[in-house]
């Protein structure tokens, strides 16, 4: 009953949160009208495509050569592929026809599913329901998002509490079907986007690691093969899509240069920087403006989180202290001053990392404090020396705890490491020590094809969620705690208020041509010509002009999607070689016809689709005039402005 009233609460709340999308379901693009419509190609060709495979007329590598670029192969590897969501959204893909629609709803139910996930996690943690509610709402509404709508796959983040809670799920019981969840969750979670398979792979790991190392289970054959089991699995049903990214990466070499991938990495001061439509925080915070650079998670959950913090180093010290009160003066004495250094230590990375170093004189000596990672090694170094010290310490470590701060926090410190890319910066200046996503860049396969690793903040969000969730627990056992939890959920949502949300909007990205148009459609209510298209036989292929302009090769895009033809024409992660000299010389025919003519004849296109009101006039009419008289026959004429004509065949 929790979680049914707990997942109904978090649907209303995105209904709310991202109002008007709920109000335009079926006609309504959340942003503006840019990669949504990649996605949404993506997603109608994945589940156009899965029925096809059912059917026995496609087979499953004929699913990555989809229907842009053409004739290259293997162009569904641009990009993610979305397949998770694609088989999320078809029902109402089937009943309706309508992509829009299945796009918006498994856009809305990243929101709620995000929600409903860290409540389960945080519920097993933690035991308090209505602390868990409270975690769900900083992790389902965590700002970073309103920068991210036009990338689904980015906001498709739902599934990493849902695994965390499968594998602790069985941690706790040893039941299978809790593993088996996990394993599931975690797939699903590495489908719907390359980025978090990467990116919480490593974290979940560790996590993993971490619960055998507290439970004492590291000699358990059992622990050991069923998790091996889980992996084998895991990469079983991820490596067939993992695959064709190899081929496509071994034929086309498509990596991500260094500078690319560092334009993409999160500056630290963005976990201090929103987006700028928040009422509460866009106008203040929001000085250090970068790609995917809004990563402040509230002032709510970050103050929620470092009461939990709090509590833990609370608790460890009295357990310290407690261990070492019988101990011999010199071992409690140096356990405990080793580990105020390690202490220090860590508080000093955390401030180098923020402001660059610091360089004390002590009479005649500098003491330099410049370097991240060689500050905390000194930090690991007097807590390893204490422990050695102290077997009472020892001791302590020992006893079994289940409570997962002190991971958390290690969490979340790797992740927002890793988001700083691999050359770190704090307010633009570079920082030292730190650059420890470049050995992943240069070590572990599929980093090099990644250009964003701002996008580990939304993993660190779900870390910092969660933790706050043990200082929630602790606000639930008080007396008025239900009513102080509601003031702090309230609180956070009035931080994370950006209502009304933005829908359709349109640009355009020159003034060579009109603003490209300001809606789509089913393909039924679309421009006519798609609907003459898809009656037309197996082996048209189209290139449509103008060709280059990233707003109307989106709009072609689309509707490719609907229609099922193969064009010339596309826009993704990726482009293919020689794909930009193509536009080139078609986009200058008045300089060079001839090369145009060529260009466009050689293209692979049986059609050419001219939007003639797409140019300046009388430019439109003119590029159907010369396309007739270099050899192009027509086809069709259409009410609204376009012309289809036949190119000639070899």
């Amino acid at each position: 009953m929790q979680t049914a009233l707990a997942a109904a609460a978090y649907v209303g709340l995105t209904v709310v949160m991202t109002w008007p999308i709920a109000a335009g379901l079926g006609r309504d693009v959340p942003a503006d009208l840019g990669d949504s419509l990649l996605n949404m190609w993506i997603m109608a060709w994945v589940a156009e495509g899965a029925l096809a495979i059912l059917g026995g007329q496609m087979s499953f590598a004929d699913l990555w050569n989809a229907n842009i670029f053409y004739p290259t192969p293997l162009t569904l590897t641009f990009s993610e592929h979305l397949i998770p969501q694609a088989l999320q959204g078809l029902p109402a893909y089937l009943a309706t026809g309508n992509v829009v629609l299945a796009y918006n709803l498994v856009f809305l139910a990243t929101f709620a599913l995000s929600g409903l996930g860290m409540f389960l996690l945080v519920r097993e943690l933690t035991g308090s329901a209505r602390a868990a509610f409270v975690a769900g709402l900083f992790y389902a509404f965590y700002p970073y998002r309103l920068g991210q709508f036009p990338h689904v796959q980015t906001m498709s983040s739902q599934w990493m509490p849902f695994a965390l809670y499968g594998f602790r799920r069985w941690f706790d019981t040893g039941r299978w079907p809790a593993l088996g969840a996990g394993t599931a969750a975690f797939v699903v979670q590495g489908l719907s986007s390359g980025y978090y398979l990467f990116y919480f792979a490593p974290v979940l790991g560790g996590y993993v690691l971490w619960e055998i190392g507290s439970r004492h289970r590291w000699r358990d054959w059992r622990t050991w093969a069923a998790l091996g089991g889980a992996g084998l699995v895991s990469l079983a049903c991820t490596l067939p899509f993992l695959l064709p990214y190899q081929a496509a990466k071994d034929r086309f070499g498509l990596t991500r240069e260094i500078g690319e991938v560092s334009t993409f990495s999160a500056d630290l001061f963005a976990y201090a920087h929103t987006p700028p439509q928040l009422y509460v925080w866009g106008p203040i915070l929001n000085r250090f403006p970068q790609p995917e650079g809004d990563l402040f998670p509230g002032a709510v959950p970050l103050l929620v989180a470092a009461a939990a913090t709090v509590l833990w180093l609370a608790a460890a010290a009295a357990a310290v202290v407690q261990a070492t009160r019988g101990a011999a003066a010199g071992e409690r004495r140096g356990a405990r001053l080793l580990l105020a250094v390690a202490a220090l230590g860590v508080a000093g990375a955390i401030g180098v990392a923020i402001t660059g170093g610091f360089v004390w004189q002590l009479g005649p000596i500098p003491i330099r404090m410049t370097n991240v990672s060689r500050t905390l090694t000194y930090a690991l170094l007097a807590a390893l020396a204490a422990l050695v010290l102290s077997p009472r310490i020892r001791a302590v470590l020992r006893d079994g705890s289940t409570n997962l701060t002190p991971f958390l926090l290690v969490a979340i410190g790797f992740t927002v490491v890793m988001s700083l890319g691999p050359i770190p910066r704090a307010g633009g200046e570079r920082m030292v020590g730190l650059a420890l996503y470049s050995m992943f860049f240069d070590l572990v396969p599929g980093y090099a094809g990644l250009r964003a690793p701002a996008r580990f903040g939304m993993v660190a969000a779900g870390l910092l969620a969660a933790l706050s969730g043990y200082a929630l627990a602790r606000v639930a056992t008080w007396r008025r705690g239900g009513a102080v939890l509601g003031l702090v959920g309230a609180a956070f949502l009035a931080e994370a208020y950006a209502v009304p949300m933005p829908v359709n909007l349109n640009w355009r990205t020159t003034d060579r041509y009109a603003t490209a148009w300001p809606s789509v459609h089913r393909l039924n209510d679309g421009p006519l010509a798609y609907r003459y298209i898809v009656g037309m036989p197996a082996g048209t292929s189209l290139i449509e002009l103008p060709i280059g302009d990233q707003a109307w090769d989106l709009r072609y895009v689309y509707y490719a999607g609907l229609h099922g033809k193969p064009i010339v024409n596309g826009y993704s992660g990726y482009f293919p070689a020689g794909y930009a000299a193509r536009v080139a010389r078609i986009s200058g025919v008045w300089s060079d016809r001839d090369a145009a003519w060529t260009a466009l004849r050689t293209s692979g296109a049986s059609h050419v689709l001219i939007h003639r009101d797409a140019y300046p006039p009388p430019e439109g009419d003119a590029i159907a005039g010369w396309a007739r008289l270099a050899g192009a026959t027509p086809v069709a004429w259409f009410a609204d402005g376009d012309v289809l004509l036949a190119l000639p065949q070899d």
